[in-house]
C-alpha cells in the first residue's frame, strides 16, 4: 500500500466512521491496519483484483465475559458489540442491526449507509468486516 492510498483510506474512514482520529498505516505489501487514536484497531488488506482495487478490514471484537463459543447475536449481544464497537471506533453514530432471518451474523451502519458486518469467527469470536472500493476513495486527499 502507497503512502496516497493510505491517506486516501484514512481519510474516507475518518469521515464515514465520525472518528477524526482514524488513519491506515502501511505494512508494506498489500498489508495496512487501521490506527484510532494511534493505537492498531484492526487489519487492511488491499486486493487489485483485474484493475479493480478493494480495501478488506477486518477488526475483531473481544468476546463479552463468559460467552458461549459461537452463541447467537441477539438483542442483547447486538447492544453489546454497538457498544463496543462505537467505543472501539470512536464512532458514535454507529448502529449494529439485526439481520432478517439470521442470527449469526448482524449489520453495521453509519448515519443509515451500510458499512460492513459482524459475524462469528469460530476462531477469533465477532469479527467486523468491511469493504472499501478504490472508488469510493475519489476526491480524498
Amino acid at each position: 500500500m502507497t503512502p496516497s492510498e493510505t491517506a486516501r483510506l484514512g481519510a474516507y474512514l475518518s469521515k464515514l466512521l465520525g472518528s477524526p482520529t482514524a488513519s491506515v498505516h502501511s505494512l508494506g505489501g498489500e498489508e495496512g491496519e487501521l490506527l484510532i487514536d494511534g493505537k492498531r484497531a484492526a487489519n487492511v488488506l488491499r486486493d487489485d483484483e483485474e484493475g479493480e482495487v478493494s480495501y478488506a478490514i477486518s477488526l475483531v471484537v473481544p468476546p463479552a465475559p463468559g460467552a458461549k463459543k459461537n452463541a447467537p447475536i441477539d438483542d442483547a449481544e447486538r447492544a453489546r458489540l454497538q457498544g463496543a464497537l462505537r467505543s472501539m471506533l470512536h464512532a458514535a453514530d454507529l448502529d449494529v442491526r439485526a439481520r432478517p432471518r439470521k442470527t449469526d451474523s448482524a449489520e453495521v451502519y453509519v448515519h443509515d449507509e451500510f458499512v460492513g458486518t459482524v459475524s462469528v469467527d469460530e476462531d477469533e469470536g465477532q469479527v467486523l468486516t468491511m469493504s472499501v472500493l478504490d472508488i469510493d476513495l475519489e476526491g480524498e486527499e
